[in-house]
Parts: structure tokens; sequence; C-alpha cells
């Protein structure tokens, strides 16, 4: 949720870099966004200028999963820890 001039707006997650906005008071979409490569809006329930302010708002305030990263490292190159005894199951359970 971000709030702009006074208005509430939800910021949804349609896939990875790209939001929709949905003003809060009325359900009302006021379009979506791409953050990568650049930041392309696509406003549809209100002028250009208000809904950068908006996407701005929401890259500002970290509002954005795409604002997030987390690295993650492959299956391949996960390496399971050792367990200690205190953790190991007993003999007759393995």
């Amino acid at each position: 949720m971000i709030q702009v001039n006074g208005v509430t707006y939800r910021v949804e997650r349609l896939e990875p870099q790209h939001y929709a906005v949905v003003r809060l008071l009325d359900d009302a979409a006021m379009g979506t966004f791409r953050t990568l490569p650049a930041l392309r809006l696509e406003p549809q329930g209100c002028d250009d200028d208000l809904f950068l302010e908006i996407a701005r708002a929401a890259l500002r305030f970290a509002r954005t999963s795409g604002m997030m990263r987390a690295v993650v490292p492959p299956p391949e190159a996960r390496v399971a820890a050792p367990r200690s005894p205190s953790t190991m199951p007993p003999p007759a359970l393995v």
C-alpha cells in the first residue's frame, strides 16, 4: 500500500517486474507499470503525471518485490550442512 496526495493505492505484483495499481477508495484500476529493463508506464484510470508519481512512490518506498531481490543459489549449488548428533534421527528410524 502506498499513499499519494492523500489517496491510498494497492500495488499488486502480476509477474516479475510487472505491477498493477488499484485505488482502494473505489477499487478502480489505475494502470500497470514495469520496472525492467526500464520503468514503463501504462496508465488506465488517471493522467500520466499522477501515475508516474504513484509508480515512483512504490519504488521509492520499496513497495514492489522488484526492489527486494534475494539471491538464491540453484539447487545443484546448495550443499546440505552436516547434522550434529543431537539432530540426527535414531538409527532405527533411518
